[in-house]
């Protein structure tokens, strides 16, 4: 392998009521191979052991701020963001865990390919018990950049981006309160390139105290899928090879909406 610098990477982790596994998302980057990184960690003002979990680690690498106020995860990516002093940044949520190899493996591809702007990786599901409950591929390049306008296929905590595209694009869209992530990803998709690293860098946590989990959220998720597909109705070429996938993926959120 060829040998490229070694720039600083800013991992970003958002934490609510984690006392559970935040431990082991920590330790994942503690362990990482690649060695140049800091963590950033944001504690949404949560009520459980949390704080008293992150306040043990004493490590200079290791940032950590509690919030007085619950203001949600996006927002807080977004305030973490503003702490961060490497030419790359990671986000991992304080529930998941990267693979060892996980920075040093994106932080190549980055470095040798200056055109692409963003990388992710496959990811595992896991449950609440670290057991793997499913297995997430991205299909080849010419089918992702079919499909990824019409519908997330990159789990957020495997993404790596440059540091830059925060101020270029902006990460945080007050009107989303589910889907930033993938706002943020589509703006990218649209001027860059995005590549996934077909290896399983990642481990995706599924469990029943999710925020996402709320049945409140429903509503929310629909609608906001239908505001990216307009959104990409505008700013990607809809033809021959994902006009059906296009429409039909509208109407199926559509009719959710409605029913939910």
């Amino acid at each position: 392998m060829r040998n490229y610098s070694n720039p600083k990477v800013s991992v970003v982790m958002t934490a609510y009521n984690s006392e559970e596994y935040i431990s082991m998302s920590i330790n994942s980057i503690i362990n990482q191979t690649y060695k140049n990184w800091e963590l950033i960690i944001i504690n949404d003002n949560s009520n459980d052991r949390t704080e008293d979990i992150l306040n043990n680690y004493k490590s200079k690498k290791i940032k950590i701020l509690h919030l007085k106020k619950n203001v949600g995860p996006y927002r807080c990516l977004d305030l973490g963001f503003k702490f961060c002093t490497g030419k790359y940044i990671a986000i991992l949520d304080s529930d998941d865990i990267s693979h060892k190899n996980r920075l040093k493996a994106q932080v190549a591809e980055l470095e040798k390919n200056k055109n692409i702007a963003l990388v992710a990786t496959w990811h595992r599901v896991i449950n609440q018990n670290n057991k793997i409950i499913d297995s997430i591929k991205t299909p080849d390049d010419r089918k992702f950049n079919i499909i990824f306008p019409c519908q997330n296929l990159i789990c957020n905590s495997s993404t790596m981006f440059r540091k830059k595209l925060v101020k270029e694009l902006k990460f945080y869209n007050k009107y989303f309160f589910y889907s930033n992530d993938y706002n943020f990803y589509l703006k990218i998709f649209k001027k860059y390139k995005v590549k996934v690293i077909k290896n399983f860098y990642t481990l995706y946590r599924t469990h029943s105290k999710q925020r996402t989990k709320s049945k409140e959220l429903k509503k929310i998720i629909y609608s906001e899928n239908i505001i990216h597909l307009k959104w990409a109705k505008n700013n990607f070429l809809i033809n021959r090879s994902n006009f059906f996938l296009f429409y039909t993926t509208y109407l199926k959120n559509f009719i959710k909406l409605l029913i939910s």
